[in-house]
Formats: structure tokens, C-alpha cells, sequence
């Protein structure tokens, strides 16, 4: 599925399983594995006590590319080792394209710990960075069939994110299960204009067209090798229509869209709804850039 994969490394217990699980879902890619080093101000007393012999971030790395050769050898694989120096969202994204990785894989809790956990928000910002498919990997413990959900907006330019989540169901013989939640906007609108009879009837109407351009998003060529199912729902915010779905139907992975847009207008999408489900979700959550 995967020539290449780039794996980001913190060194957490969590990071060392997400390099397991990339290892043994796809055992034909290469593995490239990726750890950032943030810079280091050392205060002038300490320079000038030491000397010109100060190396600190030299030692850091020479530590990290030891501890990941370590890791690289207790899993049992040959992996291509990148240490950089800078932020680790910005030194992932321009790593991530100078070897050519066709996806990121980054470990993640199972659960936040606080609105502003740290690992979710670096996820958040990784994803901003990068402009090949990420992964945020979370384990996910249940006894029911596997299953994927792809968040669609059933834009023009979204059908990569219903591809996508095609693909990796056919990879993992999973069900599929395709959501699309009306925008509030609209029922406002109708309820607004109409009397509520003709809104709910309009409402149903626009139910079944979603559900066919959601269902005709599947390439032709997995429709009829994936168990594929379409939900159209209303009623609440997207993120908690994403989430209590997710929880519901016991989703190993949820696939959502990153939209491509320039400065701020980038960060205030991916800010939306979809960092919003990386933060919060208990499954693994991938996405894709549309």
C-alpha cells in the first residue's frame, strides 16, 4: 500500500507501539524513522565556564540516533534514521518530503488528558505541516468487526477522503462507513422559510441525495469489495456527530479531510473540525489532504 513511511519518535511507551503497529500493518514499506531535537539556549556563564568545548546539541543527537537504532533493532527491522534539529512539526514536514514519505505515522493517547494536551496539539500542528496523508496512531481494544469511518463534507474536491478510507478498508477487510452530518445552517434556513411538514420532507429529500454522492465516492473498482454503508445525520455540531459515532460504532480509524488554503485560512479549517476530532478522539485518526 506504502513504499515509504515516516514514523515521528518521542521516545513514549506510546511512540515505540505506533512503530510496531506501522511495522506490522505494513511490513513491505520502508521505515524511516524521525525524532526532533528542540534548540537549546545555554546561558552565557555556562558557555563561558565551559569553554569552546560545549556540545550539548551534539551530544542530543548522537543520543537519539543511538536510542533509535536501539529501537530499530529491538523491533527487528532495517530503518532509515533521521534526527533533525527545530521544531518537530516543521522539521517532520520538510523531512517527510525530502525522502519522499507517502505517509506519516504519529503516536498519540488513547484519551486527552486536558483541552490543551500537548501530544494532541503537536498532532494538530503536524498535520498543518505536512502535505502527505498523517496518521495519528491510538490503539484501539474491542471484540467487534473492524471498522472505518470517513468524515465527508461531500465537497467538491472531497472524494480522495472516501478513496482513501476505500483503500484502507479493502488493506484491512473492514467495514466502511461513510458520515455526512447536513450542515444546521440549512435546517435553520428551511425551518425559517417553510412550514415544518415541507422542512422535514425537504430534509428526508436532501438525506437521499446525500447518501448517494456520499456512496458514489467509493471508486467503482471497491464497491463491491468493501461492506460499504452511508449515514446522513442532523441535529447536532459535526465534531460531536464525528466522535459519538466513532464511540458507537466502535471505529478503529476515522479518515477526515485536511483542505489545502493559504496562511491563516488553513489553520482555521484544520482548527475546526478536524483538529478537533484528532484531539478528541479515542481511534486512530488519519487525514487526508483534499
Amino acid at each position: 500500500m506504502y513504499d515509504r513511511i515516516l514514523v515521528g519518535i518521542d521516545f513514549s511507551d506510546s511512540s515505540v507501539e505506533t512503530v510496531r503497529w506501522a511495522v506490522s500493518r505494513f511490513p513491505t514499506a520502508e521505515i524511516v524513522l524521525f525524532h526532533a531535537i528542540e534548540p537549546l539556549s545555554v546561558p552565557d556563564y555556562l558557555s563561558r565556564a565551559l569553554g569552546g568545548g560545549l556540545e550539548l546539541m551534539r551530544e542530543k543527537e548522537l543520543d537519539a540516533r543511538t536510542n533509535l537504532e536501539h529501537l530499530a533493532e529491538g523491533i527487528g527491522i532495517e530503518a532509515t534514521l533521521e534526527v533533525r534539529l527545530g521544531w518537530a512539526p516543521e522539521a517532520l514536514a520538510v523531512t517527510a518530503e525530502e525522502v519522499g514519505a507517502e505517509l506519516v505515522v504519529v503516536g498519540a493517547h488513547r484519551r486527552r488528558i486536558n483541552p490543551t494536551d500537548e501530544l494532541g496539539n503537536t498532532c494538530s500542528a503536524i498535520v498543518r505541516k505536512t502535505t502527505v496523508p498523517v496518521l495519528v496512531w491510538r490503539p484501539v481494544v474491542n471484540d467487534r468487526d473492524k471498522t472505518i469511518l470517513a468524515a465527508l463534507d461531500l465537497r467538491e474536491g472531497s472524494a480522495p477522503i472516501a478513496a482513501t478510507a476505500a483503500k484502507y478498508a479493502d488493506y484491512f477487510d473492514a467495514r466502511l462507513l461513510l458520515l455526512h452530518a447536513i450542515p444546521s445552517t440549512l435546517q435553520g434556513y428551511l425551518r425559517a422559510v417553510s412550514n415544518p411538514p415541507k422542512v422535514e420532507e425537504a430534509l428526508r429529500n436532501l438525506e437521499n441525495e446525500a447518501r448517494r454522492d456520499a456512496l458514489a465516492r467509493v471508486p467503482e473498482e471497491l464497491r463491491e469489495k468493501v461492506a460499504v454503508q452511508a449515514a446522513i445525520v442532523r441535529g447536532k455540531p459535526v465534531v460531536s456527530h464525528i466522535l459519538n459515532t466513532a464511540e458507537r460504532e466502535a471505529a478503529d480509524l476515522i479518515v477526515i479531510g485536511k483542505y489545502h488554503a493559504p496562511g491563516l485560512a488553513a489553520r482555521v479549517l484544520l482548527g475546526g473540525i478536524t483538529s478537533a476530532v484528532i484531539q478528541n478522539a479515542n481511534c486512530s485518526v488519519l487525514t487526508v489532504p483534499v
